[in-house]
């Protein structure tokens, strides 16, 4: 494999982890001894191969999400939206746009706004007609948490257009001291018996223009001088915007109360989000390959559970025949081999085969069947290894007998796995069944009750 940058860095880090041993939750023992489960010969090679794969593709993830953070960042410092303390409108027939600013008055108190910026237009016509059946609508719609226009406390809901309606509602107040355009309450001074004011409500679709005047009694509301002077700032650029919609830059005020205003764009945190979004998908994705490799040890077991059946039967076919424990072991082991991989490696045999050849390279027979059945590390590979072990000790004669009533159990036991898995999948069909049933009730029933 062509080692890269990010291979040679992910080598450098592994290196780290392997001296900090078990410590940490970035070094699991667990990966260690099930990749030496499937990899007998290789564990340790494996095992660094593993950590550094895994390590490149989340550093691979953190770069690409550090260029991609930086250059939004970086995007947005070369292209701000608000420049000299102008906006550049969209064009013709485009869409209003929501721009994030924020406003330093003389190296004070700096605040915050999304300012509502619309296209381009040509000119606006004014045509005159009403709706009823709209307006009496739209006065339900209105009000939001109060209860009635009589007694406006809380801020109306000022919509811009009408479900069921193909026109565009803008709205005029008539005192924005009190009440904006948006139907958020201002603050301003009120009476105790309220104020009424009016607001206009202008329908447009296409051509079509319809005015509607309704009347709010308004009651006081106290608001904090933050709250004061952002809703100056922000009637001041209102105020500017419209009177500038034919123009193709939008001046924003320069000046409020006296006071300088410095209007620069606000960072709206894209670029930090793309870096810890990038951050998190390499955190998840260490862990989640260490779950494909819990996976793979699955399986492994899995088929070795299937696999047992069927070597203790040949196993006990050639101890019948008349050939040592010995003899059969290596003769399975040979007829795997001339198979190849025409059926796929099993775990089992690949056992059996090292087995054999620590049998060859001078290890005892008794070990190595004990050290078969550790590496199995299955309960029934164990029992099975116990029983080679304790009739080699004692000598005994009945081990082929021994062995086919093991077959016998084992391909008993396997029979009631099938069945039970049988039964388990049938119970998972079982809902969709259902809805297919009920699919079918609807489709015969629908018919029916649509003739009444």
């Amino acid at each position: 494999m062509k080692k890269d940058f990010l291979y040679r860095w992910a080598e450098k880090i592994w290196e780290w982890m392997r001296k900090k041993g078990g410590r940490g939750k970035w070094y699991s023992k667990q990966v260690k001894k099930d990749l030496e489960k499937l990899y007998p010969f290789a564990g340790a090679q494996k095992e660094r191969e593993h950590y550094i794969q895994k390590i490149r593709l989340c550093l691979l993830l953190c770069v690409a999400g550090g260029f991609l953070a930086a250059g939004l960042s970086i995007y947005g410092r070369l292209q701000p939206l608000v420049k000299d303390n102008r906006i550049h409108r969209p064009g013709y027939g485009g869409s209003a746009q929501s721009i994030p600013v924020e406003v330093h008055a003389d190296g004070e108190k700096s605040y915050e706004f999304e300012l509502q910026v619309g296209e381009r237009i040509y000119s606006r016509e004014q045509l005159g007609q009403l709706y009823e059946s709209a307006a009496e609508e739209l006065e339900r719609v209105i009000l939001g948490e109060n209860e009635s226009l009589e007694h406006v406390e809380r801020d109306l809901k000022l919509v811009g257009e009408l479900s069921g309606y193909p026109f565009q509602i803008a709205w005029e107040s008539g005192d924005y001291n009190l009440i904006d355009s948006q139907g958020k309450l201002q603050g301003g001074e009120l009476p105790e018996e309220g104020t009424p004011v009016g607001l206009n409500a202008i329908f447009a679709y296409e051509d079509f223009r319809a005015e509607y005047l309704f009347y709010a009694q308004l009651y006081p509301r106290t608001l904090t001088e933050e709250q004061r002077n952002r809703q100056s700032i922000l009637e001041a650029v209102e105020s500017a915007e419209r009177e500038s919609r034919e123009e193709e830059i939008f001046c924003l005020p320069a000046e409020f109360e006296g006071k300088k205003l410095l209007w620069q764009s606000r960072q709206n945190g894209t670029w930090l989000i793309a870096l810890l979004g990038a951050v998190g998908a390499a955190v998840l994705i260490y862990f989640l390959r260490d779950q494909e490799l819990k996976k793979e040890i699955k399986r492994r077991e899995r088929q070795m559970l299937l696999t047992y059946p069927e070597m203790v039967s040949k196993l006990s076919i050639y101890l019948g025949a008349g050939m040592t424990l010995r003899a059969a072991w290596e003769k399975i082991c040979a007829d795997y081999e001339k198979r190849g991989d025409d059926r796929g490696r099993n775990p089992v045999y690949e056992e059996m085969n090292i087995a054999c050849q620590e049998m060859r390279s001078g290890i005892a027979e008794m070990r190595a069947y004990e050290r078969f059945g550790r590496r199995c590390d299955i309960q029934l590979y164990s029992k099975f290894s116990a029983l080679l072990t304790q009739n080699l000790k004692k000598g005994s004669t009945k081990l082929g007998p021994l062995l086919k009533e093991e077959s016998r159990r084992a391909f008993e036991e396997r029979k009631n796995a099938a069945r039970k898995a049988g039964e388990e999948a049938g119970t998972k069909l079982l809902f969709p069944m259902m809805m297919m049933l009920c699919v079918v009730m609807v489709i015969i029933l629908l018919p029916a009750f649509m003739t009444f």
